[in-house]
């Protein structure tokens, strides 16, 4: 069921998508622009995450707890979505990721926990 979703999830955003660029490519007058699988992918989880900004925001504003309860189940459904776009990105080269070196995380933990205690001091 989950996997129908998520299809049916990117298949709306590839035609939202792809309509915008229908047009954008009606108006170059002659100029051929071809679409990769690697840009749709790419739009579809921009849009995922521009959606997941919006939903916590909804949830943050939301007077009525059914509603914000209604808007966390929508969001975890989009974590959801974004999880299973970003592994088919990786999968097929669109997204890579390096991986940090336990230098890269001694670094980050020290830059956090100098700012933590920053902002603990004002």
């Amino acid at each position: 069921m989950r996997d129908k979703t998520f299809s049916k999830g990117v298949n709306t955003m590839a035609q939202t998508s792809g309509q915008g660029q229908q047009s954008q490519q009606g108006q170059m007058s002659g100029q051929s622009a071809q679409i990769s699988d690697r840009d749709i992918m790419q739009v579809c989880l921009n849009e995922a995450k521009h959606m997941a900004t919006s939903l916590n925001i909804y949830i943050q504003e939301a007077a009525n707890e059914q509603l914000r309860r209604d808007y966390m189940t929508v969001l975890g459904e989009i974590y959801s979505q974004e999880k299973q776009l970003y592994d088919y990105m990786q999968q097929k080269g669109y997204y890579n990721v390096k991986n940090a070196t336990p230098q890269d995380i001694s670094q980050a933990q020290s830059k956090f926990s100098g700012q933590a205690q920053q902002q603990g001091m004002q």
